[in-house]
C-alpha cells in the first residue's frame, strides 16, 4: 500500500469522527441526511475517493470505469449509513434524552476504527482485486483458441476452499465464471488469466464445467448459526457484471438502506463536482491514461499561474499552467459536462487555451529554441491544428462543441490572426482543408518545432488546386507572421499576387 493511500485512510478517520460529532449535534439521524449534512457526505466521498483509488490505478475503458466508480459511490454511501445508523441507536438514554457527547466519545471511536479502518483495508484489498478483475475480463478474447484459468497465489496463506478451484481451466462463456471469478472472498488474492485452449491438458486441469462449479460452490458457502450461507455474496463477476462490490453485500441490507441507496443514485446521477486545482489536475491526469497521445513525455499537473500577458503555457514536459479565470471556466466546464447540460462559450474558450496547451506536450522531438519568428511559426501550427481539432477534444471530454466559432474565430489568442490568415491562403489556394490539417498535425506531432515552416509550406503546395511553388507558400505564409499585418490586407496581398497561382499542367 503506497503513501497516497495511507494517507487517505488517516484521513477518513478525521472525517468520520467529524460525521459521528455531527449526528450527536443533530440528535437523530435520517437517510435522507445523506444529501443535506456536509459532514456525512465527506465521508461518503471520501470513502469513494479511497476505492477509486484502486478503480483508476488499472487501464480499462470509459464504460466500465463509470460503472465501477458509480458502485463505488453506492458502497461508499450504503457503508456511511450504516455506521450513522447504528451509531444513531447509541444517542439517546433509557429516558430518550440525547446523551453528552463525552459519554458517546470511545463507543464513537470504536464505531469509526472497525469501519474506516478494520473493515475499509479488507474493502479495499477486495476493491483491488475486483478492478484488475474487471479490467482483465474486458481484455480477454471470446475467441474459441481460448480460455480463463483459475489461479491461486500459491503460497501457504491460500485458504483450502480456494486452492481447491486452482487451474479450473474452462471457456469464457462457461457458467462457472458468472459466479466464481475472484475476488471469492475478503482477502482473496486469485486470480483468473487466459491461456491458449490446447496448452492445458491432462489431470492437473479441471475442464469438467459441472465439477467446477460444485467446487466454486464449496469455497463460496459458510453456513451461520442463523442457516445463511454467509460466502453466498461472493457468486458474482466484475467485469461481467459491472461492479466493484458484491451486490448483495450487508450494508445493502441495514434498515433505512433503501431510503439512503435512493438518496444516494440522486448523487450518482449528478456526481461529486470537481472543486479545486488539484480536482481538475486529477482529471486530466485520468484523462492522459486514455489518450496518451497528448502527452509524449508524459502528464504531470495543471496548476495555477499568475504570468502577465498569458493565458496558459507549458514546459511541454506534462506540466501546464493556466491563469486563474482560465482554469475556473475549465473547472465549471468539465461539470457542465458531467451534469450532461451544454457548454458555454466562455467555458469552450478555456478548454480550446488547455487544448492548444496539450497539443505542445505531443511534438516528439521536445522543446528547442527559436527565433521570434520561428517561435510565430510554430505556435501557428500549434494553433491550427488546435482549433480545427476542438470538436474532436470536446467529444472526449464527454461533451459536444456548441460554439463552432471557435474553429475559425478565436479572438482570446494572440494567434487568431496567423490562423485566420493561414486559412484565408487553403481557401484562396483551393487546398483540401482535410487534407492540409492531417499534414500540418503529422509534422506537429514528428517534426521539430524549426521544421514547421516546411510542414505548413509544403502542406498548402501539396493539397493545392494550383501548382505553387515552395517559395511561394513560404513568402505567404511568413506574410501571416507580420504583426500588424489585417485579414483584410492579407487578402489583398493574396489578391494582388494571385498570378503566383497557377493552374496544374497550365
Amino acid at each position: 500500500m503506497n503513501l497516497a493511500i495511507k494517507d487517505q485512510f488517516k484521513g477518513l478517520l478525521n472525517t468520520g469522527e467529524n460525521a459521528f460529532k455531527r449526528l450527536h449535534e443533530k440528535g437523530s439521524y435520517n437517510p435522507k441526511d445523506l444529501q443535506t449534512e456536509k459532514a456525512y457526505q465527506d465521508l461518503i466521498n471520501q470513502t469513494y475517493d479511497v476505492f477509486n483509488f484502486a478503480i483508476t490505478d488499472n487501464g480499462m475503458p470509459e464504460t466500465m470505469r463509470t460503472a465501477l466508480q458509480s458502485d463505488a459511490f453506492l458502497f461508499g454511501g450504503l457503508k456511511t449509513h450504516a455506521q450513522l445508523f447504528e451509531a444513531s441507536k447509541l444517542l439517546l438514554d433509557d429516558k430518550g434524552n440525547l446523551k453528552p457527547f463525552a459519554q458517546l466519545s470511545n463507543e464513537f471511536d470504536k464505531l469509526n476504527s472497525t469501519y474506516n479502518r478494520n473493515y475499509l483495508n479488507a474493502e479495499y484489498e477486495f476493491a483491488v482485486g475486483s478492478s484488475q478483475m474487471a479490467a482483465k475480463w474486458n481484455e480477454f478474447s471470446d475467441n474459441d483458441r481460448y480460455e480463463l484459468q483459475y489461479r491461486t497465489a500459491g503460497d501457504n496463506r491460500v485458504r483450502d476452499e480456494h486452492a481447491a478451484l486452482n487451474n479450473i481451466t474452462l471457456p469464457k462463456s462457461d457458467p462457472f465464471w458468472s459466479s466464481y471469478t475472484p475476488p471469492n472472498g475478503w482477502n482473496c488474492r486469485c486470480t483468473t488469466v487466459e491461456v491458449l485452449k490446447d496448452k492445458y491438458e491432462g489431470d492437473g486441469y479441471l475442464k469438467d464445467s459441472e465439477k467446477a462449479i460444485k467446487k466454486g460452490e464449496a469455497a463460496t458457502s459458510q453456513i451461520g448459526k442463523d442457516g445463511k450461507n454467509r460466502l453466498e455474496i461472493f457468486r458474482f463477476n466484475p467485469g461481467a457484471d459491472k461492479v466493484l462490490f458484491p451486490p448483495a453485500y450487508p450494508y445493502g441490507k441495514v434498515a433505512g438502506a433503501k431510503a439512503a441507496e435512493e438518496a444516494l443514485k440522486k448523487k450518482i446521477e449528478n456526481p461529486k463536482p470537481l472543486e479545486t486545482t488539484a480536482d481538475v489536475s486529477n482529471y486530466f491526469s485520468e484523462f492522459a491514461k486514455n489518450n496518451p497521445e497528448y502527452f509524449e513525455r508524459g502528464f504531470k499537473e495543471i496548476k495555477l499561474t499568475s504570468q502577465k500577458g498569458v493565458n496558459g503555457f507549458t514546459d511541454m514536459n506534462g506540466t501546464i499552467a493556466l491563469k486563474k479565470d482560465v482554469l475556473n471556466s475549465i473547472k465549471d466546464g468539465l461539470n457542465t459536462i458531467k451534469r450532461g447540460e451544454k457548454t458555454t462559450f466562455k467555458q469552450e474558450e478555456a478548454f480550446s487555451t488547455l487544448h492548444h496547451e496539450m497539443w505542445h506536450n505531443a511534438n516528439k522531438p521536445g522543446n528547442v529554441g527559436l527565433s521570434k519568428d520561428g517561435t510565430k511559426v510554430m505556435e501557428l501550427a500549434n494553433e491550427f491544428v488546435a482549433r480545427n481539432t476542438l470538436g474532436d477534444f470536446m467529444k472526449k471530454l464527454g461533451g459536444n462543441l456548441e460554439h463552432s466559432e471557435l474553429t475559425t474565430n478565436r479572438t482570446n489568442t494572440s494567434y487568431n490572426t496567423m490562423v485566420r490568415n493561414y486559412d484565408q491562403l487553403i481557401a484562396f489556394a483551393k487546398a483540401d482543408k482535410t487534407k492540409v490539417l492531417e499534414d500540418v498535425k503529422k509534422g506537429l506531432i514528428d517534426k521539430k518545432y524549426v521544421e514547421q515552416m516546411d510542414v505548413l509550406a509544403n502542406a498548402i503546395k501539396k493539397h493545392s488546386y494550383y501548382d505553387i511553388e515552395e517559395k511561394t507558400a513560404r513568402g505567404f505564409i511568413a506574410a501571416t507572421l507580420k504583426d500588424k499585418i489585417k485579414e483584410t490586407d492579407y487578402n489583398n496581398l493574396l489578391e494582388y499576387n494571385k498570378k503566383l497561382f497557377k493552374a496544374k499542367g497550365g
